[in-house]
């Protein structure tokens, strides 16, 4: 994953987010296939928290950061 894909996926979390909140419709499909809809709003936010971090890290210049994780 690039930055640029990283924060593209922010951008859709955090607009899914704040449609959750406002209570408007919203289907999104967060990390590893989970689904994850406006019915649970803890699930938006802890799937916000994790891409806000991931480009947190990404951006930040506290050293380097791995687009991809090899196991």
């Amino acid at each position: 994953m690039t930055k640029a894909d990283i924060y593209q996926t922010l951008i859709m979390v955090r607009q899914a987010y704040t449609d959750s909140l406002d209570g408007k419709s919203v289907s999104f499909t967060g990390v590893n296939g989970r689904a994850i809809t406006n019915h649970d709003p803890a699930a938006l936010r802890a799937e916000l928290d994790y891409w806000e971090n991931r480009w947190r890290r990404a951006s930040g210049r506290g050293g380097p950061y791995k687009l991809a994780n090899f196991l």
